[in-house]
Order: C-alpha cells, then structure tokens, then sequence
C-alpha cells in the first residue's frame, strides 16, 4: 500500500511540475513597441514619428537605360542601371537596445526588403559596420500588408533597405541616341515600428 501510496505522488509531483513549467512559458512577456521618442531617422523622419497617417516618400537616385533595338547588334545592347535601384532608410535607436523584430507598415508594393544592423552610432552618415539580418524568406509585401521581420539581437542602428520596381509610365527617349530612361518608382512607407 507505501508503494502505491509513494508511485501516486510521485506521479501527481511529476504532474505539477510539467503544469508549471509549461504555463510558465505561455506567461512569457509579449514583446512591447519601442516608442518613437526613442528612435530617429535623419533622411525620413515620419517614417518613425508614430503615426500611421503620415508617410514618408523613400527617393531613388538612378535609372535603367535602354538601347535602341536599332542597335542591337552592339556590344553594349541591352539594359544596365545607371545610379541604385534600390533605397534605404537608417533608423538609429537612443541606446544600444536588444530588438525581437521590425515592423513595415507600406503603401507602396515591395518586391523585396532586407534589414542590416549595426551596434555602432551613426557618425557623419556612416555606422562603421553592419551586419545583415539572415531570413529564410524574401520579404514582400503587396496592397499594403505589413512585414514582419525577425531581428533577435541588440541593435543601435538598422538599415532598412528596398529593391524598387521600374516606372514604365515615366520614360524618356533622348532624341539622338534613340536610348530609351526608365525611371525607378519610389517608395511610400507610413510607418516603421520595432518591438523588443
């Protein structure tokens, strides 16, 4: 009868036990929002002022240059960037903060996004080094879905940067050459948020 008396005790201690450890784990604090008073970005400031009705309009310096199809048969026929065709935002936190993840709240289509991170200030422009956030998947968003980015370590800087889409409707032809400029759409963004 001590055998069974001292095996139903061990049984309903090793019960208790699983039950604390596994409501323990659900009880983990969610992550909370880094206020905007704590996050600046020099080139876009409503990009993190904490409102989501502003937006903040991301330029791209560059173009795609087309050849005539007249010159086909030339060495150089075809289409190559002139500038970036891509743009970036640098958000600097007060402090050295460990961050969960980013959020990207976009008007604009992306058809990629990647975040680089860097524990260092931004000094005259430049942070000294970045590191990219490894993701296993391609972070795209169409008609305004929010993007959510996994950062999981301690950041002063991020460096968010957007691949950007051509604006057929914008060329221009130059009248001599016949070279067809495409233009870079850019990239309307109402509000980046990062959790930690």
């Amino acid at each position: 009868m001590s055998s069974r008396t001292y095996s139903l005790r061990v049984c309903v201690a090793i019960g208790i036990w699983l039950s604390m450890v596994g409501c323990a784990s659900l009880y983990q604090p969610l992550p909370k929002r880094i206020a905007a008073t704590h996050l600046s970005c020099e080139a876009y400031p409503s990009l993190v002022d904490g409102n989501l009705a502003t937006t903040g309009s991301l330029k791209v310096k560059g173009f795609v240059e087309k050849d005539s199809p007249a010159y086909r048969h030339s060495l150089r026929y075809g289409d190559w960037v002139e500038g970036k065709h891509k743009t970036d935002a640098l958000i600097q936190l007060d402090t050295l903060t460990p961050v969960a993840y980013i959020e990207v709240h976009p008007v604009s289509n992306i058809y990629r996004l990647s975040v680089d991170t860097s524990t260092a200030e931004i000094a005259h422009e430049k942070a000294d080094h970045f590191e990219p956030v490894k993701s296993h998947k391609i972070a795209r968003s169409e008609n305004g879905a929010v993007i959510r980015l996994n950062i999981d370590r301690s950041v002063r800087v991020l460096r968010v940067v957007i691949y950007v889409n051509r604006d057929s409707a914008h060329t221009i032809q130059e009248p001599l050459t016949h070279k067809t400029k495409v233009s870079f759409d850019d990239v309307v963004i109402r509000e980046i948020r990062v959790y930690q």
